[in-house]
């Protein structure tokens, strides 16, 4: 027994030795704030479209200083550079010279443009094209074969005569890939499209050109997303590091997440990021700190925690049922949201469902509507405003028939706007519960139709329903609207779940 005694104690002590290595011993980790900007080189790679690969040269220059999170070098600044280091450099590089003229620069990344397809045509019209089609004679074989050779004939002649030149389609197809200096690896790629109609060449290609510049800003905040902490927390106001010397401007969103923490387990050190508490909307910014106010929370944030760029829009949509009583109706609608967080707000939707004419029968309804919603209360787990709803109903059914018994699935368009009260509840991080009463200020009934299609022509025509002795049936919506539905939300960064 003595003997099996230290043995135990042996076995107790080495078991205590295993459970504090694989028990974690954890510390958080100062959050990462980005305090420095990037010192960016842009080039270009490509030898045609010289003029349009300058334009976007121009655009991705003036976006990535504008940001203020990159230093960006100048061309004079560049030509300088290499001028004393005796080296030439003609504006047009491959990856390998772009990482040579990088370290030259001391740059820490370099942007390398290129320009993979640039062309503007004219192209005709809609009503350009049904007038040709008009003007086109019809003939046999024989005939066709003649028009084509005269056409080509023509396209050969005005090969060099731009025929539309009033509704010039551009197209612009490219890459940028951003370079890492010090390691000589490509960090990321994203590709550049824009395809414009309308107007002559210098418009339509300006029009272009602001498709690429919405691309570059959206990419560029991207490539390089500011990292902040929390400083203050006062109710819903925060205040957090970063300011206009990192490019944070009022309207940007930061995602609030508790700090990582490392852990030590088995000897081995980890690190356990933190989880997401809530989204905060910077309302004004000084030159080194920025105030928000939270916009929803699903947890206490507290000074010191990470604040991430969300980069991305929000958006929220969801699905809810609605009932009338007068008269009875019943519809399914997906909705999405505009400004969900905000004071003011708004939201379009589209319906389907079912509803009770005065003849006591079902008619299918769909439509589509717009809201207007003014929040008189607006905190994080819970909002209350009121409701401007304008909804666009029609509904189908089949009259009874005309003097030769032919029935016809007919229309009737009904407008009924509604003031109401909707409130929303946070669920968790993502979902939310709307509950909302509207009461119909006015329905406005349109007439029952139907359209038919001529033989003789592609034109459509309508023409009124035909109802027997028992009259027109009638919908008219009349006091209190009930709905019910869920919201969630989402964009491409979130994450939490």
């Amino acid at each position: 027994m003595n003997k099996r005694l230290p043995r135990l104690i042996k076995a107790i002590y080495q078991a205590m030795v295993i459970l504090l290595f694989t028990v974690s011993i954890s510390q958080e980790i100062e959050p990462e704030i980005t305090m420095e900007r990037k010192k960016l080189i842009i080039l270009t790679g490509e030898e045609k479209d010289k003029d349009i690969t300058e334009k976007i040269y121009q655009i991705a220059s003036s976006t990535a200083t504008q940001l203020n999170r990159y230093n960006v070098i100048d061309r004079n600044q560049l030509d300088r550079i290499l001028k004393e280091q005796k080296l030439q450099h003609s504006g047009v590089v491959d990856q390998d010279q772009a990482i040579e003229i990088g370290k030259v620069a001391a740059a820490n990344q370099a942007l390398l443009i290129q320009v993979h397809n640039f062309g503007q045509k004219g192209v005709p019209t809609e009503k350009q094209k049904e007038k040709e089609e008009e003007e086109e004679p019809k003939t046999g074989l024989f005939g066709w074969v003649v028009k084509e050779v005269v056409k080509a004939e023509i396209d050969k002649e005005m090969e060099d005569v731009e025929r539309y030149p009033n509704n010039i389609q551009t197209i612009i197809d490219g890459e940028m890939r951003l370079i890492n200096i010090e390691t000589s690896q490509s960090m990321a790629s994203f590709n550049f499209h824009a395809d414009y109609t309308g107007g002559v060449k210098a418009k339509s290609l300006s029009q272009a050109l602001k498709q690429i510049k919405n691309q570059v800003n959206i990419n560029l905040k991207n490539l390089y997303q500011l990292s902040s902490e929390v400083l203050e927390v006062q109710g819903n106001d925060v205040t957090l590091f970063l300011g206009k010397n990192m490019g944070v401007n009022a309207g940007t969103i930061f995602e609030i997440i508790s700090r990582d923490e490392k852990k030590i387990v088995r000897d081995r050190e980890i690190i356990v990021p933190g989880e997401s508490i809530g989204l905060v909307e910077v309302k004004s910014v000084s030159i080194d700190a920025s105030k928000g106010r939270i916009l929803r929370k699903w947890d206490t944030i507290e000074p010191g925690y990470q604040a991430h760029e969300i980069t991305d829009k929000i958006y929220t949509g969801g699905i809810s049922g609605i009932y009338g009583s007068i008269p009875s109706n019943f519809r399914l609608r997906l909705i999405g949201n505009i400004n969900p967080f905000k004071r003011s707000g708004g939201a379009v939707y589209g319906d389907i469902g079912v509803v009770k004419d005065s003849r006591d029968k079902y008619d299918l309804q769909f439509g589509f509507g717009f809201d207007l919603n003014y929040r008189l209360i607006r905190t994080s787990p819970f909002s209350m405003g009121i409701i401007l709803s304008l909804p666009f109903d029609f509904h189908m059914r089949l009259d009874d028939g005309d003097i030769c018994n032919e029935v016809h699935s007919v229309i009737l368009p009904v407008f009924s706007p509604r003031v109401g009260m909707q409130t929303e509840i946070m669920l968790n991080s993502k979902t939310d519960i709307v509950i909302r009463g509207e009461y119909v200020l006015s329905s406005i009934e349109g007439k029952w139709f139907y359209t038919t299609t001529s033989e003789d022509s592609d034109e459509s025509k309508s023409y009124a329903a035909t109802w027997d002795n028992r009259g027109t049936p009638k919908i008219d919506y009349q006091r209190w609207v009930l709905s019910v539905g869920i919201r969630s939300t989402f964009f491409s960064s979130f994450t939490f779940e």
